[in-house]
């Protein structure tokens, strides 16, 4: 598609985003309008650090450091909410690391990461671990991410209590399970999915999908045998003292997979389609880092946690706006659009008002 007409279609999808600007402006009722905007276009704009995005904006940075702690506080969920409205929704969750391989490094660094091994990189890198919640709107399709926080080892929150700076320790499931409390109160949530890492008898709730390793046991009829003796094919048993439908599968060729619902309804159909749908989390996790998530390290937990919501809300409005121009665009390459565009009306103001 040409460039201009690039363009036109996104100035439409401007106008039709407009409710979601607002909502995003009331969860971030601490800033003006026009630093809502300038922060939003900055992430767009300047894929580096801080300091450069600030200086794309003609933000102080100094300014804009002393904003993250700010950040650090905003709920992603109201403007999600009026995206998805009461439409039925799959929750999906997972956990990633920010990278931060130019931290100023200890066995915890300064700014409160802890060391993780990177296969990407080959060695050992500082990295804040995250915990990721996506929803997909089951009518429409649309996928956002409705919660990012920062888990608290145990050790890190020991050690920023030493430095002042109040942590609570909460362990990953314990996070999991107040967030999906919340959610399930306030969306219309059909299901919930997790990898098997997530899987205990607490987070069995009644709505959950997921999948066993092999090495599971479950009890069918009066006999507790490992999942990866069952034949392929529908099997209802019980899991940690819960009924559970498990389906065992060759998926697509890359081996067996042990899939199952809380939710006896759901047919293994249903079942296998909502397993298949936890991958949005994985894609949302991948375009947190393309809009540059692992550029972010600063002293203080506030801020790094301030910088990863600055990431996402940009995400999402970036979500928002591909889904209204129907097209099949990646993040950066939308967000590269929405500099030229910017660049064209010459005006940050004047972009997010288009007419």
């Amino acid at each position: 598609m040409r460039r201009g007409k690039w363009l036109r279609k996104l100035k439409e999808a401007l106008r039709w985003r407009r409710d979601y600007l607002n909502a995003l402006r009331d969860a971030l009722r601490k800033f003006r309008a026009d630093v809502v905007r300038k922060l939003l276009l900055a992430v767009i704009s300047e894929r580096g650090s801080l300091a450069s995005m600030a200086e794309a904006l003609g933000f102080d940075y100094e300014s804009v450091l002393g904003k993250l702690d700010e950040l650090a506080d905003v709920d992603l969920l109201p403007p999600v909410k009026l995206l998805v409205g009461d439409h039925p929704v799959q929750v999906a969750v997972d956990d990633t690391f920010d990278e931060k391989a130019y931290a100023r490094a200890m066995p915890v660094s300064r700014n409160l990461a802890m060391f993780f091994y990177s296969r990407v990189k080959g060695t050992f890198i500082p990295a804040i671990q995250l915990l990721v919640v996506t929803v997909r709107d089951l009518v429409t399709g649309e996928v956002y991410l409705v919660h990012v926080d920062a888990y608290v080892a145990r050790k890190v929150a020991e050690m920023a209590k030493a430095v002042g700076q109040d942590l609570n320790f909460s362990t990953k499931v314990d996070m999991t399970l107040q967030v999906l409390d919340r959610l399930r109160r306030e969306l219309n949530v059909q299901v919930i999915t997790f990898d098997s890492w997530y899987v205990n008898g607490r987070t069995l709730l009644s709505d959950v999908v997921s999948s066993l390793k092999s090495s599971a046991r479950v009890v069918e009829g009066d006999r507790s045998v490992p999942v990866g003796l069952l034949p392929e094919g529908e099997h209802h048993v019980t899991y940690l003292g819960v009924p559970v439908k498990l389906v065992v599968l060759d998926y697509k060729g890359y081996g067996r997979r042990y899939l199952f619902s809380t939710d006896l309804s759901m047919s293994p159909e249903e079942i296998l389609t909502a397993w298949e749908n936890r991958w949005d989390v994985e894609v949302v996790i991948r375009e947190l880092k393309a809009l540059g998530l692992e550029n972010g390290s600063f002293r203080t937990w506030s801020k790094n946690l301030g910088y990863v919501k600055l990431i996402s809300i940009t995400l999402n409005f970036l979500l928002s706006l591909r889904y209204v121009l129907g097209e099949s665009l990646g993040v950066v390459r939308l967000s590269r659009l929405l500099k030229t565009l910017y660049l064209e009306v010459g005006d940050v103001k004047k972009l997010f008002s288009l007419r």
